[in-house]
């Protein structure tokens, strides 16, 4: 046996042995105690520092940076560790959201059924009139020629549209539409770079007239009422649409007027009012609805309204004091000509013929033959 090696006696381990266990037995419980306080204190910071620190550098590793986020990171030690903090967290969204932009160029828009010139504006953010300014020759002056299928022209802003004609010059131009010349040059998507207010616009060019106003004349191509003379008597009339197939004898003559006014389709919803590009009124009802007479009167029109007048089928009333009655768009008429048609009374059925996009009865007060805003005398 080496020198070395000490021999230890039996009895030594023994005791030895003794020692430890007096300890344990003496010490153990605090030592549990000890320890299980420590875990449980572990397991409570762990995630209370997760919650307070969602963006810890430990959480890094889980994605990194590529781009140029990779080469900007701040990098220590080794070129594979990455130390950073206050990182952006991404919140996953199962959607896309566009954002509202501005148009920068005249757009076209299809006319739906039940389309307005109101209800157009709203969906673009217009205002009625540029709707009505930038669709001239569609529209002729009267929103009444709106009808499904045809392209309207959008604007990307307030204002009036211009067709050049090759002889206005952009000063002309601006006055016209009671515009700014310079606004009109500094328009981006008019292309008028180096332009002057004497320059002349090549023919047939679009010029957006940045709020630019038109004329409101609704009603100014309508010749609705001529003078007629009776051959035999000599007698003179005035005639209502001579020469259409639903004109009446020009010597029909209106009465029973009260003043007393009523609405044509009670319950009605005024789908869109009187204005400027408006000569009355449109009430909403579904096809076939009767239509009313709003006062007492005479038939002195009952048929159907060339196309490009809009009306469809028309009942026209006068009621002797000065006022008609305009029944238009209708499905079916229920009176003739020479007819006296008491208030209430049934004159035809809510339709949408003519220039008309959806189902509606359009309805005018004309006093001397002039439109009036039948709002003002019924409760609308």
């Amino acid at each position: 046996m080496d020198q070395d090696q000490r021999f230890i006696p039996r009895s030594g381990i023994s005791s030895l042995g003794e020692q430890v266990l007096e300890f344990l037995n003496r010490h153990l419980t605090i030592i549990s105690i000890i320890t299980a306080l420590i875990a449980v204190a572990l397991l409570i910071v762990g995630p209370i520092r997760m919650i307070l620190f969602p963006s810890d550098a430990s959480s890094a590793s889980l994605a990194p940076l590529t781009g140029p986020e990779k080469d900007n990171a701040p990098l220590t030690g080794s070129s594979n560790t990455l130390l950073t903090t206050n990182l952006l967290t991404r919140q996953l969204v199962p959607f896309t959201i566009i954002p509202d932009r501005p148009r920068d160029k005249i757009i076209g828009y299809t006319v739906q059924p039940g389309d307005t010139v109101m209800g157009i504006a709203e969906k673009f953010g217009l205002t009625r009139e540029t709707i009505f300014f930038s669709n001239e020759e569609a529209l002729r002056g009267d929103v009444h020629m709106l009808q499904t299928g045809m392209t309207m022209n959008i604007l990307p802003m307030d204002g009036a549209l211009y067709k050049a004609d090759g002889v206005m010059n952009l000063q002309q131009i601006a006055d016209k539409y009671q515009a700014d010349v310079n606004a009109i040059i500094g328009y981006k998507y008019n292309y008028l770079e180096g332009a002057t207010p004497a320059t002349t616009p090549n023919v047939l060019s679009l010029l957006v007239i940045p709020g630019g106003v038109g004329v409101m004349q609704a009603d100014l191509w309508k010749p609705s009422v001529v003078a007629v003379t009776d051959k035999k008597t000599g007698a003179t009339y005035n005639a209502f649409m001579p020469n259409m197939a639903g004109s009446c004898s020009a010597s029909l003559q209106g009465s029973g007027g009260t003043g007393s006014w009523s609405s044509p389709l009670p319950g009605a919803q005024v789908s869109q009012p009187f204005w400027g590009g408006h000569t009355g009124i449109d009430l909403a009802m579904p096809i076939g609805t009767p239509a009313q007479a709003a006062d007492t009167g005479v038939v002195i029109y009952s048929g159907w309204v060339p196309e490009d007048w809009g009306y469809g089928q028309l009942v026209v009333l006068d009621h002797g004091n000065g006022w008609t009655t305009y029944y238009a768009h209708l499905s079916a008429i229920s009176v003739r000509c020479g007819q006296s048609v008491p208030r209430g009374g049934i004159v035809g059925a809510v339709g949408s013929t003519g220039r008309s996009s959806g189902a509606h009865l359009h309805f005018e007060m004309r006093w001397n033959h002039n439109p009036d805003n039948p709002a003002g005398y019924i409760g609308y």
